[in-house]
């Protein structure tokens, strides 16, 4: 296996975890980081990565698009606390437009796009919500509207796949307020979250299966982390 990785949100706690499991994985060849900010030294050196520093996530030139053929999956993990729409919607949308304009119509399998978002999103735009009602109503309209995509595609040509984490901890570390999360909404660490989105992009998921919740997230990280041998 050898697979081409679009990556965003890499300066982030969760996408610098993603990164950083892809740069370990043999099986992922090529990843490519969409950024606002330059990369590390030490990570932009590496012949796996391959960093565009992004002036508008909206707008793709020639020469990005060029980077990005041939790509078979990408990351999400772009996005911020606030939940602004342009981020949250009209950024991945922009770039799920670009790859499928450019993809061979004679692709024998599909784009794999996963987002990361978070537990309490909600899909529902009437629903009455008692806290961070434009947050989670922002997120929810992001996750519809990519898995709105996929379905728009026809079969065979883009999976979406949602992941709904509770409260993100370190590894080793965040003791208090994984007790307090758990009790509340659930707690995954950032490395069995990854590494759960490494293995969906890279295998997929049993099929009708297009949303994670937290309890699933760990377990699936834990089991993937459990059995890799690098």
């Amino acid at each position: 296996m050898s697979l081409k990785i679009i990556l965003t949100g890499a300066t982030g706690l969760v996408g610098g975890e993603v990164l950083a499991q892809c740069r370990r994985n043999p099986d992922i060849s090529s990843i490519v980081v969409l950024t606002r900010r330059p990369l590390p030294g030490a990570v932009s050196a590496d012949p796996k990565v391959k960093q565009i520093i992004m002036k508008d996530f909206k707008v793709y030139p020639d020469d990005t698009k060029r980077e990005l053929e041939g790509a078979d999956a990408c990351v999400w993990a772009l996005g911020a606390r606030i939940a602004v729409p342009e981020v949250e919607i009209d950024y991945p949308l922009a770039l799920a437009r670009t790859i499928v304009a450019s993809r061979p119509s004679a692709s024998t399998k599909p784009f794999r796009y996963i987002y990361c978002s978070g537990v309490a999103a909600e899909r529902d735009q009437t629903k009455s919500l008692w806290f961070s009602q434009t947050v989670r109503r922002t997120k929810g309209r992001a996750e519809s509207s990519m898995l709105d995509f996929a379905t728009a595609q026809g079969d065979g040509v883009w999976e979406t796949y949602v992941v709904k984490p509770g409260m993100i901890t370190r590894p080793g570390g965040d003791g208090l307020k994984r007790l307090v999360s758990d009790a509340l909404v659930g707690s995954v660490r950032v490395d069995e979250l990854a590494a759960m989105m490494v293995e969906v992009v890279s295998g997929g998921a049993p099929k009708g299966k297009d949303t994670f919740l937290n309890a699933e997230i760990v377990d699936m990280g834990r089991e993937v982390l459990a059995k890799r041998e690098w």
